[in-house]
C-alpha cells in the first residue's frame, strides 16, 4: 500500500513540476521545480498557481487525460492560477477564482486538446489558458469583491534595453521583474543554450521588426508581444525542431508573427477590455507548424510527436541520418548477387536527369570491361541472363515482359524502360527495376515479394545499348513517372583506390563496387522480451551482479534496462543490431556496452565498419560528458571504429573498437566477444588507471502470462 501511495505521489509531483516547465517549454520536470521555487517569490500567487495547477490536474484525471496529457493542464491552469493572484488583490474571491479557473481550464485542456490534434494534429499548447483568461477577466468586472492590485514598478536590474528583455522572461509567470527573468533565463540557459539563443534572436526580431513598421509604444505596452514572441521561437525553432538554419528562420519567423498579432489582437480586444494573453503565441506558432508539416521537403525537420530540448533533437537527428538515410529516402535492398558496378549514379550524365535524377544503373565489371571476347553477341557481356532480385518487400504492380532484347549497341526507345517490374513500396510509392530479359520475369502483378526474390534475369531491353539493370523509386505506378530519393541498404562498397567499407545506408557514387551484406548472427544481445543475460561486472578489482535483459516499452519498442535503471531502445533488422535514446540513469557499465555493441553489422561479411554517431556521453571519462554538453554540437559525437574476426578455438567473434570524440580526440579503446545464439559474453575497456570488465556467467528469461521464468549458468 505504501508502495502504491509513493509511486502515485511520485507521480504527481512529475507531473505537476512539468507542467511549470512546460509554461517556459521546457520538457524538464526538474526545472520545473526550480521554477515552481521562483513562483513563490510573490507567496500568494504561487499558492494560487499551485492550487489552480492541482485542480487542473485533478479536472484532466477525471476527464480521462493520459500521463501526457495531464502536465499539460496543469501548465493551463497554473497560468490561470498565477494570472488571477496578479490582477486582484488576495483573498477568498481570488481564491475561489483560482479554483474555478483551474477546473475549467483542466477539462478545457482536454477537450480542446483532442479535438485540434484529431483535427489539424497540432497541440493545444497555453490557447485554454487565454480562453478561460479571458472569460474570468470579463466577469471580474462585476464581482464586487474583487479589488485589484495597485502596480508597482520593478526595480531596475541593469537599467537598459536588457532589463524589458528579461521582465518578458518573468512575464510568463506573470512576475515581469528583471531580477525574476534573469533566474529564469538562468534555468533556461543550463537547461539549453541553443534554446536561449533562440530567445534572444526571437525577442530581436520581432523588436525590429514593430520598430521598423513604427509600432506605438502606447499600443504594446498592455499586448505581451515580447512574451509571446520569444514562446514561438521556442516552440518552432526549439521544442518541435531539430536544429538548422530552417528551423531557426522559421522560429523567428513566428516570432514576428507572434508580435504582429499581438498587436493587432491588442488594438480588437482593448474595446472589450481585454487582454490577448498568449494567443498570439499560439496562432502564429500554429500557422508556421502546419505549413511546415505538411511540406515533404520540411516535415522531417519537425517532431510534434516528440517534443524534446533542441540538443536531444539534433542527437536523434543526425543518429537517424546516419542509420536511415536522409529524410525521405526510401531503403532498398540491391537487386541482384555477387559484385557488381555502378555504371551511372545520381543525376548521371546520360540518362538520370531533372525529373529522373534519382536512379542507379548496376553491371558486371571485370578486369575495367563489361564483356568478353569482342562484346557482339549478349552472351559476351558478364550482366547478361543473372538472376535480379527484389530489392524491397511488397506487391508487385505492374509487368512488362514482352519487349525483345537490344543488340550490342542499340537502344529500343520507343520502349523506354524495357521489361520491367513496378513494386508497390509499404510508404506508397513505386521502385522499378528494368531491363529484363524478355521472358524471364518469374512474378506477376498481384504477387507479394520481399528483398532477395527472384525477379526475372538481366537482359538489354528498352534504352539499354548493353545489358544492365537499372533501379529507382517513383512517385506514380506509370514506369517513367517522376523518382524520388532513394538509398541502398546494408551493402559493401568499395571505391576505386580504397578499402572496402560496411554503409547501412548510403547512395553510391559511379565506379563504386557493391555486394550485398548478407544475413548473419553477429549479434551482440537477441531482441526477446524478458530474455537476458547476467554478469559478473568490475571496476578494478570491485566485482558486483549486473544484469541486462529486453523489455517491450509503451511505445511498443524493444528496451534494453539494466539492473541500475539505464535503458535504451533498440533494434535488430536482418541488416543491423542498433541502439538509440539512451536515458540519463547513470551506469558506466551501460555505457561501455552499447560504446562496443552499440551498433553491430549482422552479416559475418562485415569485419571492419564505422560509427560515426556515437554520443559522446558514453564515454566513460568524466572530461569526455562534460565537453559533449559544453561544446555542442562540435563534441556532441564519437566515431568509433570498429574491426572483428572469428575466433575458431573460443567459437566466437572477437570485436575491438577505438572511440574518439570529435574535435577533443578523447579516446577509448573496447575489446568484446559475441558468441552465436548468446550475444556479447564478454567486454573490457581500459579508461586511464581504471579497468572495466563484464564477463557474462548466466542466461534468464524473465517472467511472463503463459512463459515460465528460467536461468541457466553460460559454459
Amino acid at each position: 500500500m505504501l508502495l502504491i501511495v509513493r509511486r502515485f505521489l511520485q507521480g504527481l509531483l512529475e507531473e505537476v513540476a512539468l507542467g511549470y516547465a512546460w509554461i517556459g517549454l521546457l520538457p524538464s520536470w526538474r526545472a520545473g521545480l526550480v521554477l515552481a521555487l521562483l513562483t513563490f517569490l510573490d507567496p500568494a500567487a504561487g499558492a494560487m498557481g499551485l492550487l489552480a495547477a492541482l485542480c487542473a490536474w485533478g479536472a484532466g484525471h477525471i476527464a480521462g487525460a493520459d500521463a501526457g496529457e495531464r502536465p499539460v493542464c496543469v501548465f493551463n491552469g497554473l497560468l490561470s492560477g498565477l494570472f488571477v493572484a496578479h490582477v486582484w488583490t488576495f483573498g477568498s474571491s481570488v481564491v475561489a477564482l483560482a479554483l474555478l479557473g483551474g477546473v475549467f481550464s483542466g477539462w478545457l485542456t482536454v477537450v480542446s486538446g483532442r479535438l485540434t490534434w484529431s483535427l489539424v494534429r497540432l497541440p493545444v499548447l497555453s490557447l485554454p489558458f487565454a480562453v478561460s483568461a479571458m472569460l474570468t477577466m470579463a466577469a471580474g468586472g462585476s464581482l464586487s469583491t474583487l479589488h485589484y492590485r495597485a502596480y508597482v514598478a520593478p526595480p531596475e536590474l541593469f537599467g537598459n534595453g536588457l532589463d524589458a528583455f528579461l521582465s518578458a522572461f518573468g512575464a510568463l509567470y506573470f512576475m515581469p521583474s528583471p531580477a525574476v527573468g534573469l533566474a529564469i533565463g538562468a534555468v533556461l540557459l543550463l537547461a539549453s543554450r541553443y534554446y536561449l539563443v533562440l530567445a534572444v534572436l526571437g525577442y530581436g526580431a520581432a523588436s525590429a521588426w514593430l520598430h521598423l513598421l513604427g509600432a506605438a509604444p502606447e499600443h504594446l505596452a498592455s499586448t505581451a508581444w515580447d512574451s509571446n514572441a520569444i514562446l514561438a521561437a521556442l516552440l518552432v525553432g526549439g521544442l518541435f525542431a531539430s536544429p538548422s538554419l530552417l528551423t531557426a528562420g522559421l522560429g523567428l519567423l513566428s516570432a514576428v508573427l507572434a508580435a504582429w498579432l499581438a498587436l493587432a489582437l491588442g488594438r480588437i480586444l482593448e474595446v472589450a477590455h481585454l487582454v490577448a494573453f498568449s494567443a498570439p503565441f499560439v496562432l502564429a506558432s500554429w500557422l508556421v507548424l502546419y505549413a511546415a508539416v505538411r511540406n515533404t521537403r520540411m516535415a522531417s525537420s519537425f517532431n510534434l510527436l516528440l517534443p524534446d530540448f533542441p540538443e536531444a533533437s539534433y542527437v536523434r537527428s543526425h543518429i537517424s541520418r546516419a542509420r536511415m538515410g536522409e529524410p525521405g529516402s526510401v531503403p532498398l535492398g540491391l537487386p541482384f548477387m555477387g559484385v557488381w558496378s555502378v555504371s551511372q549514379g545520381f543525376s548521371g550524365a546520360h540518362t538520370h536527369r531533372g525529373p529522373w535524377r534519382h536512379a542507379l544503373d548496376f553491371m558486371v565489371m571485370k578486369a575495367g570491361k563489361s564483356f568478353a571476347n569482342k562484346g557482339h553477341r549478349l552472351d559476351d557481356f558478364y550482366a547478361y541472363n543473372l538472376p535480379v532480385l527484389s530489392p524491397a518487400y511488397g506487391q508487385v504492380w505492374r509487368v512488362v515482359n514482352d519487349v525483345p532484347d537490344n543488340t550490342p549497341g542499340t537502344t529500343n526507345v520507343a520502349a523506354n524502360w524495357g521489361n520491367c517490374v513496378v513494386i508497390k513500396l509499404y510508404e506508397g510509392r513505386y521502385a522499378l527495376v528494368a531491363h529484363l530479359k524478355p521472358g524471364s520475369i518469374a512474378v506477376a502483378a498481384g504477387a507479394w515479394v520481399k528483398p532477395g526474390d527472384l525477379l526475372g534475369h538481366c537482359g538489354n531491353s528498352g534504352r539499354s545499348p548493353q545489358p544492365h539493370i537499372h533501379m529507382h523509386v517513383q512517385i506514380t505506378e506509370e514506369p517513367g513517372s517522376p523518382t524520388a530519393p532513394f538509398h541502398l541498404a546494408s551493402v559493401m562498397l568499395t571505391e576505386p583506390g580504397q578499402e572496402a567499407r560496411y554503409e547501412l545506408a548510403v547512395v553510391p557514387p559511379e565506379s563504386a563496387t557493391l555486394v550485398s551484406a548478407l544475413e548473419g548472427h553477429a549479434r551482440p544481445l537477441y531482441l526477446l522480451a524478458g530474455r537476458g543475460l547476467r554478469f559478473a561486472v568490475a571496476r578494478n578489482e570491485r566485482t558486483q551482479d549486473w544484469t541486462l535483459h529486453c523489455e517491450v516499452d509503451v511505445q511498443g519498442r524493444m528496451a534494453l534496462v539494466s539492473s541500475l535503471g539505464a535503458r535504451c531502445v533498440a533494434e535488430s533488422t536482418w541488416a543491423v543490431f542498433s541502439c538509440y535514446e539512451r536515458n540519463d540513469v547513470a551506469d558506466p557499465f551501460f555505457d561501455l556496452w552499447l560504446l562496443a555493441c552499440g551498433y553491430v553489422p549482422a552479416s559475418i561479411h562485415v569485419q571492419r565498419w564505422q560509427d560515426r554517431c556515437a554520443s559522446a556521453r558514453l564515454l566513460p571519462m568524466a572530461s569526455a560528458r562534460w565537453m559533449a554538453r559544453l561544446l555542442w554540437p562540435w563534441a556532441t559525437f564519437a566515431t568509433s571504429e570498429h574491426q572483428r574476426h572469428w575466433d575458431e578455438a573460443l567459437q566466437c567473434w572477437q570485436q575491438e573498437a577505438e572511440h574518439t570524440q570529435a574535435f577533443t580526440g578523447l579516446t577509448v579503446s573496447t575489446q568484446a566477444r559475441i558468441a552465436p545464439q548468446v550475444g556479447c559474453t564478454y567486454l573490457s575497456a581500459q579508461v586511464g588507471p581504471d579497468r572495466y570488465t563484464l564477463q557474462a556467467t548466466r542466461i534468464f528469461q524473465k517472467a511472463d502470462m503463459g512463459v515460465p521464468a528460467w536461468e541457466t549458468a553460460l559454459v
